[in-house]
């Protein structure tokens, strides 16, 4: 699209707002899903549900692996790769403002992610139109709308300064599974329901214990108490058998008095299966391995090193491929497309153990793939000296390579 049709775009968005169309938000379909009020009576929302355990493990290891892993950035040019580490992109990325580095920016970015499904950033540009700071927003203060098949982001963010109507080629855009293609499905809304439950298991267990572990339960008499007796005999249970004077102490009842338990026992209510079971439900809504985030009832020294590449392969780099699309479509100038690449390194995570990875490393190296610096840089060792160029297979396999009909009749010679 021609600048000139970005702007008269933008002049009927301002003059002409009633005409556009706000995107649906498929999660506000009912009273429950407005109010983020959970079956079990707890509301539901980011704040909310990071108090719970299963959660913020999720949120945390999602958003601090991507954080940590190397961006690159490259140049592919018939048939060359060439590293713009010292580029305008790179930096920007390395430094995206000032008050943020980068794990610091990914890491917010995709905790936002995780919580509503959606995160935000401003690209904000120099005179000759290059990207030069990257301020993330709130997602709460985004409204994202739609005029003539192109979205606009109204951004109200008091805490960083960021107020207008934006083009959607100045704003990066992380969101996950969409049912539209303009904003993606927030997790907490989703796992709602067991979050709440989840919630509700440790408010029941806090009170449980707060109360000495003993069920609420009734006093029955066969007879009846005057008012005098009720309030001589209250104040005496008060005083011996009341609080944490009487969590421990055998209580004596009076005037034919039984005790009634009422409610059901923890172990009856199988507490202990609730609270394992949310866990493991809470982390399929976040496509996250249960070991990784504490549950071990199923983890071996076998299968664990299958969950984490597991998690790398199917959990994370559908979420980084997004992200490197999007950092790619608005961050890089037309005349560029196709030839620049921005990658995360996810190659720290899908090493093998020390056994493997060095077999692996070594056929790389010895079919000619991969220099021996290469590979020395692969395992964070400094190059040497003439081990730069790829070796040669035959040669290792101790193949001499064919020689012409001059060569062999000399050597018969």
């Amino acid at each position: 699209m021609k600048f000139s049709d970005r702007l008269r775009n933008a002049a009927q968005v301002l003059t002409r707002g009633t005409f556009m169309m706000p995107v649906k938000d498929y999660q506000t379909s009912g009273l429950s899903d407005i109010t983020g009020l959970s079956f079990a009576g707890i509301q539901i929302n980011a704040t909310s549900a990071m108090k719970l355990s299963a959660v913020f493990a999720c949120v945390r290891l999602n958003s601090e692996i991507p954080a940590s892993l190397p961006l690159t950035v490259h140049r592919v040019s018939k048939g060359k790769r060439e590293d713009l580490t010292g580029g305008p992109i790179y930096q920007l990325l390395h430094a995206p403002n000032k008050f943020m580095n980068s794990f610091s920016f990914i890491e917010l970015m995709n905790a936002r992610l995780q919580l509503s499904g959606n995160s935000y950033a401003v690209i904000k540009f120099n005179l000759k139109g290059d990207p030069y700071n990257l301020i993330p927003v709130d997602s709460s203060c985004v409204t994202v709308k739609v005029y003539n098949g192109e979205p606009f982001y109204i951004i109200n963010d008091p805490d960083m300064g960021v107020k207008g109507t934006f083009f959607y080629w100045e704003v990066i855009h992380f969101k996950m599974l969409s049912r539209n293609g303009i904003t993606g499905m927030s997790p907490i809304q989703a796992a709602r329901e067991g979050i709440g439950l989840g919630l509700a298991a440790e408010k029941f267990g806090a009170d449980f214990f707060q109360k000495g572990g003993n069920l609420k339960g009734a006093l029955e008499t066969d007879g009846h108490m005057e008012d005098a007796q009720f309030k001589a005999w209250k104040k005496r249970w008060e005083t011996f058998y009341g609080g944490a004077v009487g969590d421990h102490t055998t209580p004596i009842l009076e005037y034919g008095m039984k005790y009634k338990p009422i409610g059901i026992p923890p172990n009856d209510a199988q507490f202990i299966e609730t609270r394992v079971f949310q866990l493991q439900d809470i982390a399929r809504f976040f496509n996250t391995p249960p070991s990784l985030i504490g549950d071990l009832s199923r983890a071996t020294f076998s299968n664990g090193e299958q969950q984490d590449m597991q998690f790398a392969k199917y959990s994370l780099r559908p979420i980084l491929k997004g992200q490197e699309c999007e950092f790619e479509s608005k961050l890089v100038n037309l005349k560029d497309e196709g030839t620049i690449s921005i990658k995360y390194n996810m190659d720290g995570l899908l090493r093998a153990d020390m056994k493997t990875r060095a077999a692996y490393e070594q056929t790389l190296v010895s079919t000619g793939i991969l220099t021996r610096n290469e590979a020395r840089e692969i395992e964070n060792k400094e190059p040497i000296e003439g081990l730069d160029t790829p070796l040669d297979p035959a040669f290792l396999q101790g193949k001499q390579p064919a020689l012409s009909v001059n060569q062999d009749n000399n050597q018969q010679k």
